[in-house]
């Protein structure tokens, strides 16, 4: 028995089939990639490259109006100024045009007189004015005998433009 022993290096000259198999495949990979991406593009979709026309912009900026209008402390000061003498009916508010339109009902004249100036004290109100008084129907003449209309201005927000 003998033995052989070789301490030359192997040579490099030919590479195993297994490497050009997996370079293959990862050409066929990478290019099956390319294909599906080399079509997409990154951006906004189509939908969004167009500017809304002008109803809608005044209409976005209506919403946003009306979201910053300071409803919580005007219904505060509508609550705070109207006691028991005073059942208010209806409110009707234009936020854009800072306008607001009161409709109630009133145990006497002296508490409708009253009410524009206590509205007034209130940082929203810049003006409230009495525009109507009548007697009320048979039926609500008991506790509220006058129905009263006012007009009230409303101050503009800090930080509007105008």
């Amino acid at each position: 028995m003998s033995l052989e022993i070789d301490f030359a290096p192997l040579s490099t000259s030919r590479p195993s089939w297994r490497v050009g198999l997996w370079t293959v495949m990862l050409a066929l990979i990478f290019g099956f990639t390319w294909s599906l991406t080399s079509e997409t593009e990154a951006g906004l979709p189509h939908t969004y490259g167009h500017m809304p026309s002008a109803e809608a912009v005044r209409s976005i900026n209506s919403a946003i109006d009306d979201l910053n209008f300071p409803w919580l402390t005007l219904l505060k000061t509508i609550e705070a100024s109207g006691e028991d003498r005073i059942r208010i009916l209806q409110v009707d508010v234009d936020a854009r045009d800072l306008r607001m339109t009161i409709l109630g009902e009133a145990r006497h004249g002296s508490a409708v007189l009253e009410l524009p100036d206590r509205l007034q004290l209130s940082p929203v109100v810049e003006v409230a004015r009495v525009t109507s008084q009548t007697p009320a129907g048979q039926l609500e003449a008991r506790s509220f005998p006058l129905r009263f209309a006012l007009e009230v201005s409303l101050r503009a927000p800090e930080g509007d433009k105008p």
